[in-house]
């Protein structure tokens, strides 16, 4: 109120309060630059007849933060952008890239290049967050080309690309499996002096999981550490470079890696193909840290969490420590079989000489002498391997040796010792270490009598192998194929019409009779 009203109010103060007010009402109204006719008529007030577009993108800015619902986020922005249609409101570089946005987030890239060229007609020049949108949304859909395209126009604009256009340009060239291409541009985004963040480097070791490049992973993993980013704080990169080393056997990836990730729980999976690597690579303290670990994360000992250990061991030359884990596994509660110990028999096997057998065998004689118990599973691989070597003469000794090595002969022994006796067509001894087989009261189980037919098959007298055939019935087990086709030949040799029989037999079992098989008897005729 100015200094003239002041002086004219000065002479009313001896009025009463209710004139006073009344006075001052009308004295504002007569000053006002307002149209009001009356002091007694009530204020009027009149907002701006457009709110500014800045309000508008706000709000806009406000709905594309809710990402949990694109569809519905996209229906709300364009109602938005409806409302400003009706105020009559220009669009700014803010509203074309809200709307570019909210398309982007829906995956709908034509309208995000309609938006995008309908900007450009409205005279307004893209910026660097409308690059950017449009490169996250040919990265997210593949439009490889398009997105290199992009990125000239953007340099021909003279617009400095950022880290998240570097970002968006590594991701789509990497999810294109163009790898060579994405470290181009990673080397590009250094030479500009821009560090990488986080996220590109994990991008960029996504892609090398995608080809199968351990190495170049692993390297980008231990750059990432050198330049001093908070990998720790984002353990997906070390379990994506731990699996991909594992499944390209770099046991440097997996040794490094595990340190990192084995507290944090990995998956079934993943433990068993590290479990594999420190096999291959002769790693017993990793292998044994892994099996320690799948117990932790709730998994029940199985049998083929202890053959990548025993692996290790040999490929320490540590035979002896390769026998122990049968102990071992025992203890945890799982009982070893044949398929545990393939690795010390395929050893055995590989090596070709009798005197690898022998050293072995002297290993149980010293286990024994500690006076420690000989597992009957290393025991059986002992007598495998002699039969692998078709040693029918050391098969027999050392399966004479049980006793006294206080092992007693399961099923497996005596299917060992039979295969050597098949090998060397020794019908008699096979007959002998059935009959003991039956004394031991050890029941036999299906590769017992598939071995008993085949058995049968090398004399001339074969017709125990019509017995065996019975017998498996008589226990509801259908025989085998192998059984049947071993048979076959047989009687198809020896010109016995019950080859017919036997073909009948193996089609009410649901076996495949090839015509090779149908041929043996009128081949053998024809000769």
């Amino acid at each position: 109120m100015n200094r003239l009203v002041l002086n004219k109010l000065q002479p009313l103060a001896q009025r009463g309060k209710q004139s006073v007010i009344r006075d001052l009402h009308r004295q504002w109204i007569r000053h006002s630059s307002s149209d009001v006719a009356t002091a007694t008529k009530p204020f009027v007030t009149h907002n701006h007849p457009t709110a500014p577009i800045s309000s508008f993108n706000l709000r806009l800015n406000s709905q594309l933060r809710n990402r949990r619902n694109p569809a519905r986020t996209l229906r709300t922005v364009l109602e938005i952008v409806q409302e400003i249609k009706h105020r009559n409101l220009k669009f700014d570089c803010n509203t074309y890239n809200a709307i570019m946005t909210a398309y982007s987030q829906n995956k709908e890239l034509p309208k995000v290049i309609k938006t995008f060229q309908d900007m450009k007609a409205d005279g307004l020049e893209p910026n660097i967050d409308t690059y950017n949108i449009l490169l996250e949304a040919y990265a997210k859909t593949g439009r490889i080309y398009d997105l290199l395209r992009l990125k000239e126009e953007i340099a021909d604009n003279k617009v400095g690309l950022t880290m998240t256009s570097y970002y968006h340009l590594i991701k789509g060239v990497s999810q294109a499996q163009e790898m060579e291409l994405a470290l181009d541009l990673f080397e590009n985004l250094k030479g500009k002096g821009l560090k990488p963040n986080l996220a590109i480097y994990a991008t960029l070791i996504e892609g090398c999981v995608g080809l199968q490049d351990a190495q170049t992973a692993f390297e980008l993993l231990k750059e990432a550490e050198t330049v001093d980013l908070a990998v720790d704080s984002y353990p997906r990169i070390y379990m994506d470079v731990l699996r991909l080393g594992a499944q390209c056997d770099d046991a440097q990836a997996v040794e490094y890696c595990w340190q990192k990730v084995h507290a944090i729980r990995p998956d079934e999976g993943t433990l068993l193909d590290v479990l594999r690597v420190a096999g291959k690579k002769g790693n017993t303290a990793l292998a044994t840290d892994v099996i320690r670990q799948l117990s932790v994360n709730g998994y029940r000992y199985k049998e083929h969490y202890f053959t990548p250990l025993m692996e290790a061991f040999l490929v320490k030359k540590d035979l002896k420590s390769a026998f122990n884990v049968l102990d071992i596994m025992r203890v945890s509660g799982v009982a070893p079989t044949m398929r545990a110990t393939a690795p010390i028999r395929e050893q055995l096997r590989n090596d070709g000489s009798v005197e690898s057998i022998d050293t072995a065998y002297y290993l149980l004689e010293e286990i024994r002498k500690q006076k420690r118990s000989v597992d009957v599973t290393a025991f059986n691989v002992v007598v495998a391997a002699c039969a692998d070597a078709k040693d029918i003469e050391r098969t027999i000794a050392t399966y004479r040796e049980a006793k006294r090595l206080g092992v007693t002969p399961n099923v497996d022994t005596y299917n060992a010792v039979l295969e050597a006796c098949i090998t060397t067509q020794m019908k008699s001894m096979g007959q002998v270490v059935i009959d003991e087989m039956k004394k031991a009261d050890v029941t036999p189980n299906l590769q017992t009598y598939s071995n008993m037919i085949r058995l049968a098959c090398t004399g001339r007298d074969y017709d125990e192998a019509f017995e065996y055939l019975e017998e498996m019935k008589d226990y509801n087990i259908a025989p085998p194929e192998l059984c049947y086709l071993v048979l076959a030949r047989k009687l198809a040799y020896e010109n016995d019409p019950r080859f017919h029989m036997v073909l009948e037999e193996m089609e009410t079992f649901g076996y495949h009779i090839s015509p090779r098989t149908r041929s043996l008897w009128n081949a053998k005729h024809r000769n």
